[in-house]
Formats: C-alpha cells, sequence, structure tokens
C-alpha cells in the first residue's frame, strides 16, 4: 500500500450534518452519536427528533432551520469531548494545546504548532486518535526525510506527537501501552547536522572590543551569552533589582512579548557575576536609570535581541571581519572551557544550570583545540621519554 492509499484507509469520516425529514405535518432532523458501552467500546447509534409541527411560523426548512442549528450544536458538543475516536486535528488542536498553553514556555507552544501546522497535520490530521500506527508516522517521518529534513527536524516532529499520545494516555482519552509514535523511525538517510559555532575565549573578547565603543548594551548583551552563559530569553528578562551580591538571579524569561518562567526549575538560579562582564554591567548601569531590565527598549520593555542582532551586531562584525553566528555558541563556548578548566563535566551542567549532565554534554560541551594540542604534546612528550628506555628499544630491536 503506497502513502497516500494508507493515509486514506485510516481517515475518520467527518461529521453528520444530519439528514431532513419531512412529513405532511411535521419536521424531524436523523443524525447519528456515538457512545460507550459498559466495557468502554465505542458505540454509533441513530437518533430522531421531531423538530417542529408545520404551522404559520414553521412552513418550509429555511423556518426551521435555526431548530436545526441548536441540535446540531449540541450534538457537535458531546462530539467534541475527547475520545479515542476523535481525529488527531481535533484532539491536537482543541485538548492538547490549550493543555501545553497553561503548562509550557511560550517559545515551546510555538515550536509545537508549528511542527504540527507545517509537517504532521497535512498528512496526519484527519487520522481518528486510535487508527494512527508506526507505521503512519514511519511513513511520514521517512517522507520528510526524502524531501531534505535533517534528522533535528524529524527529531522535533517524532517528539512532538509522541507527547500527543502521552498526553492522551495520561488522561485516559486512549489505553496504556498504546503509542504508536515511539518505536516509529525516519527509514531514508539524512544528510548530516551541520556542526555547530562554539566561540573561544579569544573570539569573544574581539567581539566585545568592536561592540562596546559603539552600544554597550550590544557588549553587555554577547557578555551575558559568554560569561553568564545565559540563554537569549534569560537575558532579556534580567532587571537590575535581580543583579546583587556580586551574582545575577535568574528568576524569569523573556519569548516575543511573553513574560514567563524560566525553562526549566533548575534554570531558576543564581550566576556569579566575573570580568568582563562585571565592567561592562556596571558601565551600562552608569549610563542608565538603574531601574527595570537591564536590556530595554525605549519603552522600558525588554529588549528585542533580534533587532539588536540585524540593526548593531551583525554590521559591526562584519566591518570588523568577524564570524558572527547568535548567541548561542557563547553558551557553547563558557561550557566548553569551563569544562577543561575545571576537569569536571558538572561544573560546565550547573553553570548553564541544566538538570543532567547528559545534555551538557551532547549539545554544548566541544573540545577546544588548545586542551587537544596540549594533551597529545604530553602524549609526545612521555612517548619519547618512553622510547629512550632500553628496555623498550631492546624489545623493540627484538620484535
Amino acid at each position: 500500500m503506497n502513502f497516500n492509499s494508507l493515509m486514506k484507509a485510516n481517515r475518520i469520516l467527518r461529521k453528520r450534518k444530519g439528514q431532513r425529514i419531512e412529513t405532511r405535518s411535521a419536521f424531524f432532523l436523523r443524525y447519528y452519536v456515538t457512545t460507550t458501552d459498559e466495557k468502554g467500546a465505542s458505540i454509533r447509534k441513530q437518533e430522531c427528533v421531531k423538530l417542529a409541527d408545520k404551522s404559520d411560523t414553521y412552513r418550509s426548512w429555511k423556518d426551521v432551520q435555526p431548530l436545526i442549528a441548536r441540535v446540531l450544536e449540541n450534538v457537535n458538543q458531546q462530539a467534541d469531548l475527547p475520545t479515542g475516536k476523535m481525529s488527531l486535528s481535533d484532539f491536537i488542536e482543541k485538548h492538547y494545546f490549550p493543555w501545553v498553553e497553561k503548562n509550557k514556555a511560550a517559545s515551546t507552544v510555538h515550536g509545537y504548532k508549528q511542527v504540527w501546522g507545517r509537517y504532521l497535520k497535512p498528512s496526519l490530521g484527519g487520522l481518528a486518535l486510535v487508527n494512527l500506527q508506526t507505521v503512519h508516522v514511519t511513513a511520514v517521518l521517512t517522507k520528510h526525510a526524502e524531501s531534505g529534513k535533517g534528522s533535528r527536524t524529524l527529531s522535533h516532529m517524532k517528539w512532538m506527537l509522541s507527547g500527543v499520545y502521552q498526553y492522551g494516555i495520561a488522561t485516559g482519552v486512549i489505553p496504556n501501552g498504546s503509542n504508536p509514535v515511539e518505536a516509529a523511525h525516519w527509514m531514508h538517510k539524512v544528510r548530516r547536522v551541520q556542526k555547530q559555532k562554539v566561540y573561544t575565549l579569544a573570539e569573544v573578547l574581539s567581539i566585545l572590543r568592536v561592540l562596546a565603543p559603539i552600544d554597550v548594551r550590544a557588549a553587555v548583551a554577547v557578555a551575558l551569552a559568554y560569561f553568564a552563559a545565559l540563554r537569549p530569553s534569560e537575558i532579556r528578562g534580567l532587571m537590575w533589582s535581580d543583579y546583587h551580591d556580586g551574582k545575577l538571579y535568574i528568576r524569569r524569561s523573556v519569548w516575543r512579548s511573553h513574560v514567563g518562567e524560566t525553562k526549566t526549575e533548575e534554570s531558576e538560579a543564581s550566576v556569579f557575576v566575573i570580568e568582563p562582564l562585571l565592567s561592562l554591567l556596571e558601565r551600562l548601569r552608569a549610563l542608565s536609570d538603574g531601574q527595570g531590565y537591564i536590556l530595554k527598549n525605549g519603552s522600558n520593555k525588554p529588549l528585542s535581541l533580534d533587532s539588536l542582532n540585524w540593526r548593531t551586531i551583525m554590521p559591526a562584525m562584519k566591518e570588523a571581519g568577524i564570524d558572527w553566528h547568535g548567541f548561542y555558541p557563547c553558551r557553547r563556548g563558557m561550557s566548553s572551557i569551563t569544562t577543561e578548566e575545571s576537569k569536571d563535566a558538572l561544573t560546565a551542567t550547573g553553570l548553564l544550570r541544566h538538570a543532567s549532565p547528559i545534555t551538557t554534554l551532547k549539545h554544548y560541551t566541544r573540545a577546544q583545540e588548545e586542551a587537544i594540542i596540549s594533551a597529545m604534546r604530553q602524549v609526545e612528550t612521555k612517548a619519547l621519554a618512553m622510547m629512550k628506555e632500553p628496555k623498550l628499544i631492546e624489545a623493540g630491536n627484538g620484535g
């Protein structure tokens, strides 16, 4: 069975608009409803209601139309209650997304909706929740892999859809062990993920030397991303009242115009302020009123880092001949250098405020070239010393 046939075979029927029946004396509406029996099995049955007797008020179907609309509204409201027979589109958009909006960060909600609308809904939206199979998800993932999507995008599709079924199981809409997404995979080789940029300490200092004379706010933003290892949303959420006792206290995040909690519970913590961030913060405070957000616009609202980026940072870096890759390479660079200096991955995990060192090591920490060369030099020194030992030379000649 090909992809289109596979999807078509499992689509649910659209809601019925009811069948109109007219007799000599009255108007009736017949429609189907779905209920469950004592064992929880779905039962589809037909119902018929009398709308009105024929009279001067109700002479034609046009007169009866408001009564039809009222009956079908009640029927459709019952149909909207979450069940396994509900379409994925209805379940996700009417039940899952409202829950996500109340329990997840605004940026997460935005990402979920993009993944659903752009990649999953066109193929899977019409399927009933209980009809989705692993083979369907595999087919969709494979189709997007063949179109050139990378493993990160494909993984986001799978994680988002798997979360929908976890929610459905947790709320009792579908039974335990009925998540068809977990075993799905793309059956096509994907392009390699582009290597993520990591700034070195020397590169960041060069960037700050260029930005500080131009716009101290831009320099502070970069310094916060590197020396405090903050996320862009956390940088935007910092207020002067969060800066005291030589520390920055991370209490909120700002994404677009949404002010909310930090990404995770572990993210709400303090970060020790070191140079050159310390001097830049004091310089900015001297130039501002020291109130409200540390980085703010003319309306005293959180400054847009995207705007700061294209208006100030990118042009300055281009003129200086410095490769600029955004703020996240700063966070990765700080993770890498603190791990190198401390010889302990937990140091960077604590600084980045991750729940697990696995996240830090997998996505942020990169071996520094200087550290690699230094380690290899140490191996070289040991090798040369051992080569001069008589026993090693004799053993080598004997071989």
